[in-house]
């Protein structure tokens, strides 16, 4: 580590341990509060700072510089990206260059993906921002949802739209706030339109939460897929609690499918035994085992070897989940090494 970041390290741990009460002089944190509960990122943070007491505030998440606000409006708004469990969002306060103080608020990021942070710590809470009125914000931003938000969408017309679509942004009240979720390449239909409301229930208590379990909703559109998946006779552990979005992201994602991962690295969240990148035979005459990652896929040319090579990831006719219309092993295997075995 270098003298200039040691030092700067050292003078935010010193406005750290300031007087809490010169720091409530300086800031005001409209949003978030301490200590709550999120299932998704990104947060929209917001906040005021006294006038005449700094000219510059550095938020940063997790130890990362993520924006620095010049002070020259009322309140100062953005959305910041969490990672799963605890984050730490800093608030830190500049005059004329100096370090001045620093105010912190923690947010936990729950996720059934990862089993370390499916339950939060006990100081923790839930926290629903449309449940309360926010007068301040009212100021800026239209709060309840308008006719254009609540219009019927046709869902095999979805893909004309998108997160940049500038009639979509403009008829959307969440746009202004929320445009951050679909900072990504892959974008979930209903919110690459901004029809919001499709998914999130306006009168339910807390405000726009989601229908549980998720089937609820998802099947909703994909039909074809309830018809498919639910006459199976093995199905995913997922689809059969009826959670999609322990895999898929409702919003937007970097990986194809909306998934939170890419396949090999989703999967063995939960299959961590699959973990070494080798599978299948390693307890029969092959020490080593099948690989599961880093070759090509015999089947699918172009693209890489994952889990979803063979097995189905929602439901199957066949034992293990095989994606193959097969009776035994042997045959299953013959769908790729046809030409060794005979």
């Amino acid at each position: 580590m270098s003298i200039r970041r040691i030092f700067f390290s050292l003078l935010w741990f010193t406005a750290l341990s300031a007087d809490a009460g010169y720091a409530q002089d300086i800031y005001t944190i409209h949003y978030p509060p301490d200590r709550i509960i999120k299932e998704y990122g990104p947060v929209g943070i917001s906040f005021s700072v006294k006038e005449g007491t700094a000219d510059k505030v550095v938020v940063r998440v997790n130890n990362e510089i993520i924006i620095e606000f010049r002070i020259i409006a009322k309140v100062n708004c953005y959305s910041v990206h969490l990672e799963p469990g605890k984050n730490t969002i800093e608030f830190a306060a500049f005059k004329n260059n100096a370090l001045i103080n620093i105010v912190t608020r923690d947010v936990f990021l729950r996720t059934d993906l990862i089993g370390a942070y499916r339950k939060w710590p006990p100081d923790y809470r839930r926290d629903s921002f449309h449940s309360e009125k926010k007068e301040l914000c009212a100021e800026c931003h239209q709060l309840e949802p308008t006719e254009a938000d609540r219009r019927p969408v046709n869902i095999t017309t979805l893909a004309t739209g998108g997160p940049n679509d500038e009639k979509s942004r403009n008829t959307s009240t969440c746009y202004s706030c929320h445009k951050g979720i679909m900072s990504f390449q892959f974008v979930h239909g209903p919110a690459a339109v901004w029809s919001c409301l499709s998914c999130h229930e306006e009168y339910s208590k807390p405000r726009y939460t989601v229908a549980k379990p998720d089937t609820e909703v998802c099947f909703k559109c994909h039909l074809d897929q309830k018809q498919l998946w639910l006459n199976k006779k093995y199905k995913h552990g997922p689809v059969t609690l009826g959670k999609c979005t322990i895999c898929h992201s409702p919003h937007a994602a970097r990986n194809a499918f909306n998934l939170h991962k890419r396949t090999w690295d989703l999967c063995v969240n939960c299959h961590i035994e699959m973990g070494s990148g080798r599978h299948v035979l390693g307890d029969s005459f092959s020490k080593e085992g099948h690989p599961t990652k880093e070759r090509d896929d015999p089947l699918r040319k172009g693209r890489e070897l994952t889990c979803a090579s063979c097995h189905d990831s929602h439901a199957s006719d066949y034992p293990h989940l095989w994606a193959f219309d097969v009776e035994n092993r042997f045959e299953f295997c013959q769908k790729c090494h046809q030409k060794k075995m005979n």
